[in-house]
């Protein structure tokens, strides 16, 4: 687990000298793999609390939520909230998610992510592209909370690169993600790796990559579909270290200055 980003930058080192004249992607998926939810779950909660004049979750902090988003109520039964109060947090709360969106400072990226980001970012020929479940309609939104954060990192997220769900696709998430790969493939893009946290996303993605060319990466964060179904030949892990990218092993040259703890040292270390 712990060596998963080396898994990567072995492989991107293979695929470059395959692929080096190809425009090469990396593809991330956003909710739990970039973004922590765990912050955006505190931060709507808390607002339950300013609303209606509570103290349900005054002490709660980000490492309580040990859930999916779609698992709140579980919590909400465990503070022993009234069940009139628990029902309307609970009808209110998949639309106050959409609506935290427009807030960057409601989400927090994964600490080491955008370091890794500008890695690729900053390498020839090689992009990072973005491929969601989330709505069409949240790309204004998307963009802004990514790049607010990316800023710090010099990292920019373009909207080109960008793939998201259609109003139309209902809860087919794992389709939307197989979709995305082949949007990027038709852009022109070598998809090489694909990295995202429900294992049923990556399920759907190797299904869609028969010869076996993507590296499928699991986020073990915090996520609702069931790990057995993950891939095989996926690999597994929660810390994004640039270290595996800049190692003597791989062969890979850093782009920039690093301190000993595998970050550039020129950006804060966390966002």
């Amino acid at each position: 687990m712990k060596r998963w980003m080396n898994n990567l930058a072995l492989h991107y080192k293979e695929v470059r000298e395959r692929h080096g004249d190809k425009n090469l992607l990396i593809a991330f998926d956003i909710d739990g793999t970039i973004l922590d939810m765990r912050h955006m779950i505190l931060y709507v909660l808390k607002s339950f609390d300013k609303e209606l004049g509570t103290q349900y979750f005054q002490g709660l902090t980000f490492h309580d939520i040990d859930f999916h988003e779609d698992h709140v109520s579980g919590l909400l039964e465990r503070l022993l909230i009234p069940s009139p109060k628990r029902e309307a947090m609970l009808a209110l709360f998949e639309e106050r998610l959409t609506s935290a969106t427009a807030f960057p400072e409601s989400q927090r990226p994964f600490h080491g992510v955008l370091d890794v980001v500008r890695w690729f970012q900053g390498q020839p020929n090689t992009f990072v592209g973005l491929n969601t479940g989330r709505l069409e309609s949240l790309r204004a939104n998307t963009l802004k909370t990514l790049n607010t954060w990316g800023r710090w990192h010099h990292v920019v997220f373009q909207d080109e690169l960008l793939f998201m769900r259609s109003a139309n696709e209902n809860e087919n998430i794992p389709g939307t993600k197989a979709a995305g790969i082949h949007y990027f493939e038709k852009c022109g893009y070598h998809t090489f790796a694909f990295v995202d946290n429900e294992p049923e996303n990556l399920m759907a993605v190797g299904a869609a990559d028969p010869e076996g060319e993507i590296l499928l990466l699991h986020a073990d964060t915090i996520f609702k579909s069931n790990l057995s179904i993950v891939p095989k030949h996926a690999v597994q892990g929660r810390i994004y270290d640039l270290r595996e990218f800049v190692s003597g092993r791989n062969g890979l040259k850093p782009r920039d200055v690093n301190d000993d703890n595998g970050h550039d040292a020129l950006f804060p270390k966390s966002a």
